[in-house]
């Protein structure tokens, strides 16, 4: 009889609890559940807001509770909600029945601490877990799921409003965008346990970085990922880098110095027997920086003979299937190779290497690789020794073949200048024109060599001349000299070309384009390539020659407008586009590269390699060419336009500096004098 009264006792007492709130859910849903009648007091507030979908908490776990379990009302009827249809809006206090998470929030968290500074983005429970559609975290669904976390927290840490100079004063950018390159991320989508935001942060108490108590300090970053790896965060510990980090020092390298911070990447062998270089690289951010080996009495040769030793090379190369650091020294417990229990110990440096060199790692070959020295280096001296014979005789033997051939080609150029300075009769240049060219060719080459010193400032010849006094403020100098010095030959050249008659009628008239251009191109391709028997005679200028004239005009004009607006950037208008210097430097650097490229394969083709021409088209030196090169080359009209009125030149022999003759006055052609 008890128990049935006690039973009965506390049906009747949940009634009489529980009826009220049924009543009140009816009567919020007569209003709130009726989407067209809903007309907001408060301004810029839609009838979105207010309107709850009946069954909104169907799959949420308050689906038991009533809305006046979460939405407070007010104590009196001044200040209820509806009041005049214009009462307080209802608090909603989570805190009722998640309390623990409540004081983090409030106490602990930066978000919990922000909202209470009036800070305008920092996110309450709502905002990261949702109103009436909050779901279980283990719901996909769920905004705080380990799929919609990243979105659900990139609203706010997505955008630039939180950054430094900002609002919220974070360093880092794109959180949640490089989160989205990591390995966390790619398993995640996978179906695999991955960290995401609140597996490194915290839920209810996230703190920032610089904060001691936060989880992704450095020294506190190793329990953190030590939830999902254990295994290698102890061996870390275990290892130089962890116990000098344990010890207070804060340079050594942790788990997000190498694999990165929301960016995580995985530096594991790939399936293919490839590792990407970054296993490398991030030792060398440390171990290759000689301020920071300074600091600890280190120095950065263990990085420099990585890097010029076979496993460095093919690393940085296509293989990528070469030893990194880590492979040999551990990635996670690296220890110094005096330690006993080090890969590199002694006793342990042959098992290491054979891993990828199997039975060949002989004891022999297993020390002859070191990172020391090289003056410490068992025998260094012999290996100095050994290297400096073989620069001198590299020196010697490359320096004497280069000499032998210099000196023969030489003699054929000095012989051919001679030769067609005394008897060539058809004049190419006049002395002003061969003045211009000399004035163009020199400014050219000194352009390029202290314009591409800057963009090519690190290699050995440029390194070279900086070495020996050459510096920025020369360089710059130099560069805007010969600048000068090219365009106002330029602009002399062209006044010459207008002004004069010849100026007119050899660079102006002749250097036009024309239809006989195109078809003395065709010709002269077809014959080269064994479809026509005869090869077409030019006019004064051939088409190659009028290519590269077009091309040294437009390419001039082109470096000119560019560097001016580099030069003298400051006397643009104020309104200038910002992009016009970006788009100046693209266009000053690739044309150099472009002229320069066309003189080597083009010009210096036809003016030293060309069959016809080799060793050397002396006729800018001596401004004159034979009939019988004329003759070969032009038609009969541009041969006579070319003979000055004051010579008669006679028909002379072909290319008598070919023949050994020992009077350069002799004909080569005619036998000499029998001596009996």
């Amino acid at each position: 009889m008890y128990k049935f009264l006690t039973t009965f006792a506390l049906i009747v007492s949940t009634m009489v609890i529980a009826s009220p709130n049924l009543v009140v859910a009816d009567e919020c849903m007569e209003c709130h559940g009726d989407k067209e009648s809903l007309e907001p007091v408060t301004p810029g507030l839609r009838p979105d807001a207010l309107f709850v979908p009946e069954n909104a908490l169907s799959k949420s776990p308050h689906a038991e509770l009533d809305c006046s379990d979460c939405h407070v009302m007010a104590d009196t009827e001044e200040d209820s909600p509806h009041y005049d249809q214009g009462g307080k809006k209802p608090m909603v206090n989570c805190g009722e029945c998640h309390e623990d998470a409540q004081e983090q929030y409030d106490k602990t968290d930066i978000h919990g601490r922000s909202k209470a500074n009036g800070h305008p983005l920092a996110p309450s429970c709502a905002d990261c877990h949702g109103t009436h559609d909050i779901r279980p975290e283990s719901d996909p669904e769920s905004l705080v799921s380990h799929l919609k976390q990243p979105d659900t927290c990139g609203r706010c840490h997505g955008g630039d409003e939180l950054l430094e100079g900002g609002t919220g004063g974070i360093t880092k950018r794109k959180l949640v965008e490089r989160y989205k390159e990591s390995i966390h991320w790619s398993s995640v989508q996978e179906g695999k346990v991955a960290a995401t935001c609140a597996d490194c942060h915290g839920h209810h108490s996230v703190l920032p970085s610089v904060d001691n108590g936060s989880q992704v300090t450095r020294v506190n970053l190793l329990t953190t990922c030590a939830k999902c790896h254990p295994g290698w965060v102890s061996e870390y510990s275990k290892g130089s880098h962890g116990r000098t980090l344990l010890h207070g020092n804060l340079d050594v390298p942790t788990c997000t110095t190498c694999h990165g911070d929301h960016d995580i990447i995985s530096l594991k062998m790939q399936s293919s027997g490839k590792r990407d270089f970054a296993a490398t690289q991030v030792c060398i951010w440390c171990h290759g920086n000689a301020r920071m080996m300074d600091r600890y009495a280190l120095d950065t040769s263990p990085v420099d003979s990585y890097m010029k030793d076979f496993h460095g090379l093919a690393q940085r190369g296509s293989a990528g299937t070469a030893a990194t650091c880590a492979d040999c020294h551990d990635a996670h417990r690296s220890l110094p190779h005096s330690h006993p229990e080090s890969r590199m110990h002694l006793s342990n440096r042959g098992s290491a290497c054979k891993k990828c060199h199997g039975g060949k790692s002989s004891d022999s070959f297993v020390m002859s690789f070191t990172h020391k020295r090289a003056a410490e280096e068992p025998g260094h001296n012999i290996s100095y020794w050994v290297r400096v014979v073989y620069i001198v005789v590299i020196l010697l033997t490359l320096g004497g073949m280069f000499l032998h051939n210099f000196v023969i080609w030489f003699s054929f150029a000095r012989r051919k200048y001679r030769y067609q300075k005394k008897h060539g009769g058809v004049r190419r240049m006049t002395t002003l024109e061969r003045v211009w060219h000399w004035a163009m060719l020199t400014s050219f080459i000194l352009l390029a060599v202290t314009g591409f010193a800057l963009s090519y400032s690190e290699s050995v010849f440029v390194r070279w001349i900086y070495d020996v006094g050459f510096t920025e403020g020369t360089r710059a100098w130099l560069h805007r000299l010969f600048a000068v010095v090219m365009c106002l030959d330029l602009a002399f050249f062209m006044v010459y070309a207008v002004v004069s008659s010849r100026g007119r009628r050899r660079w102006l008239w002749g250097m036009m384009p024309t239809w006989r251009d195109v078809t003395d191109f065709i010709g002269t391709m077809l014959f080269y390539v064994g479809w026509r028997k005869k090869k077409p005679l030019f006019s004064v200028f051939n088409y190659a020659e009028k290519a590269e004239y077009w091309a040294l005009l437009w390419g001039t004009v082109v470096m000119l407008v560019s560097g001016l607006v580099l030069w003298f950037s400051e006397l643009l208008p104020p309104q200038s586009p910002y992009w016009l210097f970006n788009v100046a430097r693209t266009i000053h650097f690739y044309e150099a590269v472009l002229a320069c490229g066309a003189i080597v394969i083009w010009h210096f083709f036809h003016v030293i390699f060309h069959p016809e021409e080799y060793p050397l088209n002396t006729s800018f030196l001596t401004g004159r060419l034979t009939r019988h090169e004329a003759e070969e080359r032009f038609d009969a009209e541009a041969v006579e336009e070319q003979i000055p009125e004051e010579e008669d030149p006679e028909p002379m022999p072909e290319r008598p500096w070919l023949k050994h003759v020992e009077d350069e006055d002799a004909d080569p052609h005619e036998a000499p004098e029998s001596k009996e």
